[in-house]
């Protein structure tokens, strides 16, 4: 199923191609999603443990089949390259290796890939630098990283940037920033701290504002230009355990990424100073809202599964395949259609996904059996 979905994807690379699409460096999403909940009886040990190797529990309580799928993001056709079924006992690094080996096969020119929290381990960085990729995601607190935000707040930072060690060849960066609120403000009080006119001084929440391409009056005085993204990094904090340290940190979120974009010292060795830090974090925001793709293909994406009732895996797992078919068909379809009627036209639908499967069936449907 995964050969058929390979090849009939690479037909479609090929077609977007030749508009001028998927073209230059690629960026990618990891992620997991489920199926509807599992409500039939399932094999249990002694114990009464599920033993089920594709029926998988959830931290809601419930059991589903679950997939895991690498989908391109950004600012090109979001197409799934690749999937497969979660089975019990696999770990991330095998998720993040099984996919990264076939989608660099399809495309060559993978940049980054962007994954949340739950695959926050070494081994799954060390298998995105085994293909050649750079990773960017959300990164569980440690002692370490709560150590540090601990340093922060008795010293009053709002933001830091540490890089590994010179002996750690992975350059991993970590960003720690704010997760409730403004970025440093530029308040008389801090400005007489400071030495700097008021007038003078840089006005971060405005160059935020500015970097994310956000209308800072439409943000009102109690949201920060991070509001979107950190609300939902603190409700994944929540279901994820903390190593115990002096420090509980709260407050701050932390990302990595060996992107070499994102560093704390120019090529001259020199510290960044605050304002281009403000710059650099705006821009690896910038591209972290990107992951939601992934996320918003998922949502679409179940919209074109048959519902089912049948307890085969194999057989669910072609329905979540052909359901990636029907999605990646139509984000093509709306990208020619878009192409015939503009000049330069973005990335939201502008073909109504059920109007597609209506007219998809009208031409390729098969009539049911006997």
């Amino acid at each position: 199923m995964r050969r058929q979905h390979c090849r009939t994807t690479k037909r479609l690379i090929e077609r977007a191609r030749r508009d001028g699409e998927l073209v230059g460096a690629l960026w990618v999403a990891i992620d997991v999603t489920k199926g509807a909940p599992f409500t039939g009886d399932m094999d249990t040990d002694e114990e009464g443990t599920v033993i089920e190797p594709y029926i998988l529990g959830h931290r809601d309580g419930n059991y589903y089949y679950q997939w895991a799928s690498i989908q391109i993001v950004s600012h090109d056709v979001p197409l799934v390259l690749d999937a497969l079924p979660k089975t019990r006992g696999m770990s991330k690094d095998e998720i993040a290796d099984e996919l990264l080996d076939h989608a660099t096969q399809m495309v060559d020119d993978i940049e980054l890939v962007m994954m949340d929290r739950e695959f926050d381990s070494d081994p799954v960085k060390d298998t995105c630098e085994k293909y050649g990729v750079y990773s960017l995601n959300p990164k569980r607190k440690f002692a370490a990283q709560n150590d540090t935000i601990e340093e922060m707040k008795q010293h009053g930072e709002t933001v830091r940037i540490v890089e590994q060690s010179p002996e750690d060849q992975s350059n991993r960066t970590h960003l720690f920033l704010p997760s409730t609120t403004e970025l440093p403000d530029d308040t008389d009080e801090e400005a007489a701290d400071s030495g700097v006119d008021s007038d003078e001084k840089p006005n971060y929440r405005q160059e935020m504002c500015e970097e994310l391409g956000i209308d800072e009056a439409e943000l009102g005085d109690e949201i920060s230009p991070l509001a979107r993204l950190l609300s939902d990094l603190r409700g994944e904090d929540e279901d994820l355990e903390t190593e115990a340290s002096d420090g509980d940190g709260t407050g701050f979120v932390v990302f990595q990424t060996n992107h070499p974009f994102v560093s704390a010292y120019d090529e001259d060795g020199t510290p960044y100073d605050d304002r281009e830090r403000i710059h650099m974090i705006a821009r690896l925001i910038r591209w972290y809202r990107h992951r939601w793709g992934i996320e918003n293909g998922y949502k679409k994406i179940k919209t074109f599964m048959v519902r089912t009732t049948s307890t085969c895996p194999r057989y669910r797992f072609f329905n979540f395949m052909f359901a990636c078919v029907l999605y990646n068909t139509w984000r093509l379809v709306d990208l020619l259609v878009k192409l015939s009627l503009e000049e330069h036209p973005d990335y939201s639908p502008r073909v109504d996904a059920n109007q597609f499967v209506t007219i998809a069936k009208q031409y390729y449907g098969l009539d049911p059996p006997d």
